[in-house]
């Protein structure tokens, strides 16, 4: 799982790229075969002036060929890459098991087509 990113509006610290890095591959490591790369773009829009600011948006491009790009803000970059990690680990999930789910009924329908029981 190929894990990039970048910063903009700000000089992004060896900590915070670490944390990045770290939380998100930890929250997608079960789903790592279906992933292909995630990109982590972390933005502050008000700059120095503070307040709940801090943005983490997560793009993720599976091997099905889909994209699932989520966004979160926090007033601090680390609880928006937390927050950012924890929702996507639920939307990936949410996203493989229904794309699992369509898989089994199109094999089920082939199979009763073609004269097979499903249950084989």
């Amino acid at each position: 799982m190929n894990i990039t990113t970048s910063a903009q509006d700000f000089e992004m610290s060896d900590a915070i790229d670490q944390f990045a890095r770290q939380h998100v591959r930890s929250a997608l490591r079960p789903f790592s075969d279906d992933i292909l790369a995630v990109d982590v773009f972390m933005k502050d829009t008000n700059g120095p002036k503070g307040g709940v600011d801090k943005q983490a948006l997560i793009r993720i491009r599976l091997r099905n060929r889909s994209t699932i790009a989520l966004q979160t803000e926090h007033e601090s970059l680390y609880g928006a890459i937390k927050k950012g990690a924890k929702r996507v680990k639920r939307t990936v999930r949410r996203q493989l098991r229904k794309a699992r789910r369509i898989d089994k009924r199109r094999l089920g329908k082939r199979l009763i087509v073609s004269g097979m029981p499903a249950g084989t």
